[in-house]
């Protein structure tokens, strides 16, 4: 019997106890206030109320288990700007940083031990650091990670800002405080910044600024100088870098020796790294003074830095430059055509090589096109002049009428050959009895030059003229003609 009375009383304390913090919701714990949180910021006063139904005996206050108040004490005493009204208030002034946190009212009385629960919140603007900070270098390839720890209250959200987009992830915590950069080339530069904002005061910015370091950038100006005998030539080369590179000159893979008065060298920084530029760009120039024979050939200029070597090659030659065709105010007939081109040589140009082929013409399937046709070359002697311009002609006869010719042609000085000239189209005149030309050869499109086509003048004579456009086409009386250009047209704009 003893031991049930025993167990009675322990089950009664228990219940009395669940009680008192309003388990079974018992009118004994009802309370006439709300719990609260109150939102402030510093140096603001904050009064928390605490208010029971039920007669009470002893009010005590506690901020995360830490006594504040307590009535039925009265040898305690409060913590400064702490204080206890007697209807069970707590008033907290000149509020700080260190007051935000849950606060208790615990009230006594007969029923026992009634609890309710508050909170100051003290907010302030958010702060954040990042980690690394300031200046990092990274070569192209690397990949690392940025790491933004923030404070504030509430908690800022963070996101991403970085040049040429805003990267934002916000799914989850370690998300935002943590981003992946995967440098992938100099274009990636710049600055990155996490941002926090809580809504509360301005946002706070912290990052890194990224410098990549990357392999030299060289581009020759000219990949080809042309020069005389006698002439000065200057070579000129561009180099972007991070770091900055030294730039070498190399001549038939024999560095250059500097030192006379021959062959000299200038170095210009067009731009030096800054905030907004995180590079330099230089400018290198090789002169050479009264050129020889031995002067001529191959040149390279060589940049390196620490992160690789780059290089340019340029050819310094005596070579004409690439014939170009020009129109021709002589009138041609429907089996010859008058070919006009200039050449720039500072060399007299000694001959003329030029190659002419007819165009297949057809409405042929794949498994049936036509063979390549052979070029026919023709050898034209060079004038004697001294230049720079050379202008020269050549009239082909023979030709068939109604069809489409591909010519090119090359110069040759006492320093050889030019290159080809770009591949130049003209029809001849006459009614074209297929509708579609078939090129059974693979082209370098950007080596077909404008075409030539024949339109006819108020005279009925057939002008020859430079025109990518099909528009002009409708001069021409010949309505397959018109085809043929339209194709042509469409062809080159490949």
């Amino acid at each position: 019997m003893f031991k049930v009375l025993v167990k009675f009383y322990h089950g009664l304390i228990a219940f009395t106890a669940l009680n008192s913090l309003g388990v079974f919701g018992h009118k004994l714990s009802d309370f006439s206030s709300v719990p609260t949180t109150v939102k402030t910021v510093e140096n603001d006063t904050v009064l928390l109320p605490c208010s029971h139904n039920g007669p009470y005996t002893n009010i005590r206050w506690l901020r995360d288990e830490l006594l504040l108040a307590d009535s039925g004490n009265a040898a305690f005493t409060p913590p400064e700007r702490v204080q206890l009204f007697r209807n069970g208030s707590l008033q907290v002034t000149n509020v700080k940083l260190e007051d935000t946190g849950e606060y208790l009212c615990q009230i006594a009385g007969d029923f026992g031990l009634a609890i309710q629960r508050h909170a100051i919140e003290v907010q302030y603007p958010p702060s954040v650091i990042s980690y690394p900070s300031g200046e990092v270098a990274m070569k192209v390839g690397a990949l690392f990670e940025i790491v933004c720890d923030a404070r504030g209250v509430p908690f800022p959200i963070i996101t991403w800002r970085r040049p040429g987009d805003n990267a934002t992830d916000t799914d989850h915590v370690e998300s935002r405080r943590r981003l992946l950069v995967d440098v992938k080339s100099r274009n990636d530069a710049g600055r990155i910044e996490c941002v926090a904002d809580n809504g509360f005061g301005t946002p706070a910015v912290s990052g890194i600024l990224l410098v990549v370091q990357f392999v030299p950038e060289v581009k020759a100006e000219a990949s080809i100088v042309h020069t005389k005998i006698g002439f000065r030539a200057t070579l000129e080369c561009s180099v972007t870098a991070e770091p900055s590179a030294v730039v070498h000159w190399f001549h038939h893979t024999a560095p250059i020796v500097f030192g006379n008065r021959k062959i000299t060298r200038q170095d210009t920084v067009v731009s030096s790294r800054s905030q907004e530029q995180l590079h330099t760009r230089s400018r290198h120039l090789l002169i050479v003074d009264n050129v020889q024979d031995i002067d001529l050939g191959m040149y390279e200029c060589k940049a390196e830095n620490k992160v690789g070597v780059k290089s340019a090659i340029i050819e310094l030659t005596g070579r004409p430059m690439p014939s170009i065709f020009k129109p021709s105010t002589i009138a041609s007939s429907p089996m010859t055509h008058n070919l006009i081109w200039q050449t720039e040589s500072l060399s007299p140009i000694a001959e003329y090589k030029l190659r002419f082929r007819q165009v297949p013409t057809g409405n042929l399937t794949p498994n049936s096109r036509l063979p390549p046709p052979d070029w026919t070359e023709l050898t034209i002697p060079g004038e004697f002049s001294d230049g720079p311009i050379h202008t020269a002609g050549y009239v082909l006869h023979g030709l068939a009428t109604g069809s489409v010719y591909e010519v090119v042609v090359s110069a040759r000085n006492r320093y050889g050959w030019s290159d080809i000239s770009k591949i130049v189209r003209f029809a001849t005149a006459g009614e074209i009895e297929e509708a579609t030309i078939v090129s059974t050869e693979t082209i370098d499109y950007d080596q077909i030059d404008d075409n030539i086509i024949p339109d006819l003048n108020s005279s009925g004579n057939y002008d020859y003229s430079t025109s990518r456009s099909a528009g002009r086409c409708g001069e021409i009386t010949l309505s397959m003609m018109c085809f043929v250009v339209y194709w042509i047209s469409l062809y080159q704009e490949w």
